[in-house]
């Protein structure tokens, strides 16, 4: 179980081009420190029995004020020292990483950092407002590294100057660093923020839905065959989130995950089918359990399409327990 405190824009040196936080998740305050025992509280009460970690997301908490960390860590170390909560994990900047800091957070238990990343490209990253260069997420990822923290990327397909090609060197570029996991956020103009000017003057166009999946597509197949966890992909919706009018443009969806795996899976349904014998009768295929709903698609567009394709009276995907996951077979 999760704890989460967000500190939206919380010790953020800079505007990136596509962040307003406080559209995104709804929350306008950082959490104050003072009320973090009772939060933690809270949810353990809630959740008896469930092993527990606090999250400090949405701002860089180790470009926060050193009085102000040390406020929110030593908040949760009774519940640590209790064995209520197992650790802490936060969310930071490549280049707010220094080894005091990092001192500091060892010795108060946090576990796992996530960088910031977006992307390992320059010159995407000074258009888009970022300020830290690839060189300082080598710099941050090799400090962690050697400090023994759990390493979590966050990348961001799509933004000023990004293309197809870019960013697969940047998913290349992540392998490298070995991290524990990544999530991956496509870009989308979002509601106040100077993003949102790009796009109104057209000098921003924000991938589609469509290109989104397919630069996604390749990045998580590259990430699974290097053991490497795609933890989250598009933004959480929230009720903010999906007002009308939050977000202006770009690959939102509420399940874009799944619109990924069902294209991946789609590729792996056409391949299926195309060991059996030529024919217009009907076809059954096995998927894991989990991966019935998006071999199906989203309103049986996989089924259609192949349908389609290869002139099926019917096809059916039922679930086999034996399928491994993320695999099709044909009955």
């Amino acid at each position: 179980m999760i704890i989460p405190f967000f500190i939206p824009h919380s010790g953020c040196p800079h505007q990136c081009v596509f962040c307003n936080q406080k559209n995104i998740i709804g929350q306008r305050t950082s959490a104050d420190p003072s009320t973090v025992a009772r939060t933690i509280c809270a949810y353990l009460d809630s959740a008896k029995h469930q092993e527990a970690q606090v999250a400090f997301y949405g701002g860089s908490f180790t470009a926060l004020a050193i009085e102000l960390q040390q406020r929110y860590l030593d908040a949760c170390q009774p519940f640590i020292a209790a064995g209520r909560v197992k650790g802490i994990r936060l969310s930071t900047r490549p280049d707010c990483i220094s080894k005091e800091n990092l001192a500091l957070l060892k010795d108060h238990h946090v576990e796992t950092i996530e960088l910031g990343v977006q992307s390992m490209d320059d010159p995407v990253l000074m258009r888009s407002g970022r300020g830290h260069t690839a060189a300082d997420t080598l710099h941050a990822v090799t400090l962690l590294r050697e400090q023994g923290f759990a390493i979590g990327l966050q990348l961001m397909p799509g933004l000023p100057g990004d293309s197809s090609d870019t960013f697969m060197s940047t998913v290349r570029s992540v392998i490298d660093m070995k991290p524990a996991f990544v999530r991956i956020y496509p870009a989308l103009v979002i509601k106040e923020t100077p993003l949102e000017a790009l796009y109104r003057s057209g000098k921003y166009t924000p991938l589609s839905l469509d290109q989104a999946v397919q630069w996604c597509k390749s990045a998580l197949l590259l990430f699974e065959q290097a053991g490497i966890a795609v933890i989250r992909m598009g933004l959480q919706p929230t009720e903010e989130l999906q007002k009308p009018g939050t977000i202006l443009a770009g690959p939102y969806h509420p399940s874009f995950r799944q619109l990924v795996d069902s294209s991946i899976l789609l590729d792996r349904m056409r391949a299926a089918l195309q060991q059996r014998s030529p024919g217009t009768g009907p076809a059954c295929l096995c998927s894991h359990p989990s991966d019935v709903s998006a071999a199906i698609g989203q309103k049986r567009s996989n089924i259609v399409a192949l349908k389609k394709e290869f002139c099926l009276s019917e096809l059916r995907v039922s679930a086999d327990p034996a399928v491994r996951k993320g695999s099709i077979t044909y009955q």
